[in-house]
């Protein structure tokens, strides 16, 4: 009897209703941050990757050199990316040659845990790569 009562009751729908929805609503403004954290890590690393790429281009000396402590200084001052890292695909070296470089990187996945009972999601964090490509310029 105090059941149907309650179910007559406007409160105790409201607090049902609140009890149904607040959850899902949370869920939704979690993965929204999370998505909003992966692409903004990936626009932080292809940025790293063609500063890094630019700055070796220009540079007159060692652009494999500049191209690297440039890109992992832009990497580490956008602060968001976890474990970066710099690798020289095509180091460059003479006037009109490629200088080609990869920035890549991690952001977290706050949904990694959920992955035991919804399969489909990724488990670990997120795994971002930025590659640029300049021509060697000199003069």
């Amino acid at each position: 009897m105090k059941f149907l009562k309650l179910l007559r009751d406007r409160r105790a729908i409201e607090t049902v209703e609140a009890a149904i929805t607040l959850p899902i609503a949370l869920l939704v403004m979690i993965a929204t941050m999370n998505l909003g954290l992966v692409v903004f890590g990936q626009q932080a690393v292809q940025a790293a990757a063609r500063h890094g790429a630019r700055m070796g281009s220009v540079a007159q000396s060692c652009p494999a050199c500049w191209a690297v402590r440039e890109a992992r200084g832009a990497i580490e001052n956008a602060g968001t990316v976890q474990n970066p890292s710099v690798a020289i695909l095509s180091g460059g070296g003479r006037a009109g040659s490629i200088l080609k470089i990869r920035v890549t990187g991690e952001v977290p996945n706050f949904f990694g845990g959920l992955s035991v009972l919804f399969p489909g999601l990724p488990e670990g964090p997120f795994q971002l790569k930025g590659e640029a490509t300049f021509r060697q310029e000199g003069w």
